[in-house]
């Protein structure tokens, strides 16, 4: 694995073996913008994937508008991106063949599971989202190590802090919740390629899953020192188990 980046389980993740699909992501963060790939046990869509991004066309200011909806629909928790069909290891480093997709931005989510029902709107139709940075790449197929104890992913910028379930089975649970983190003030270099946390004396199963409001305590992996630290989850803005049976 890469020092300066976590790419596990990826080995020909950059050959083009992979078919063009749509892929569809999870969109948090405000000033700075995150996409998280929604992953499935099933080629082309078994890998975990956090990247930061920018939203833009032309002739209008979509991120604007995606933090303005956001702000003024406070409730609302899923926002996802729809993108036409592309390779997605093609975003991948070393050598990425692309820096920029396009798609449809939406408030709720586009595909109306049923965890997520609700109508979705359309914020933003045919925009681009240019590629900053590639946070995290985790294949799924074949299975990681399996984990036997809770453990996610802190990323991020600032005090815009997430963290994502890490997942290494058939059957794992798909979580992804703000939080509020002390004991360590993060910096961005740091969260660049996100930053491991365990939650030691909690088994990896859905049921001792993070809980908003419920402060724990774990211990982040920085620079290969273990740092222990304080976590109170926020806001809880994706959770499935059913993607991932």
């Amino acid at each position: 694995m890469n020092h300066h980046m976590h790419t596990e389980n990826a080995a020909g993740a950059s050959d083009q073996t992979d078919q063009a699909a749509g892929h569809g992501m999870l969109v948090v963060g405000l000033d700075t913008v995150f996409f998280y790939h929604l992953p499935m046990f099933m080629s082309p869509h078994d890998y975990q994937v956090i990247l930061e991004g920018t939203i833009s066309q032309e002739g209008s200011d979509p991120q604007r508008t995606y933090s303005e909806d956001r702000k003024s629909h406070v409730r609302t928790r899923v926002y996802t991106f729809d993108p036409v069909p592309f390779v997605l290891p093609d975003l991948f480093p070393p050598k990425p063949k692309r820096k920029k997709i396009r798609g449809d931005l939406f408030r709720g989510h586009f595909e109306k599971p049923p965890e997520f029902p609700a109508e979705p709107f359309q914020i933003g139709t045919g925009v681009d989202v240019t590629i900053a940075n590639v946070v995290f790449v985790q294949k799924l197929l074949p299975l990681p190590t399996p984990l036997a104890e809770l453990k996610y992913l802190l990323f991020g910028k600032g005090t815009d802090l997430f963290l994502a379930h890490l997942i290494t089975k058939k059957g794992d649970f798909d979580q992804v919740v703000s939080v509020d983190v002390k004991g360590r003030q993060f910096l961005d270099d740091e969260l660049r390629h996100g930053v491991r946390v365990q939650f030691s004396g909690k088994s990896n199963t859905a049921s001792e899953k993070l809980v908003e409001g419920k402060t724990v305590t774990g211990t982040a992996e920085v620079s290969d020192k273990k740092v222990a630290i304080e976590v109170e989850p926020r806001v809880e803005f994706y959770m499935s188990e059913r993607d991932l049976r």
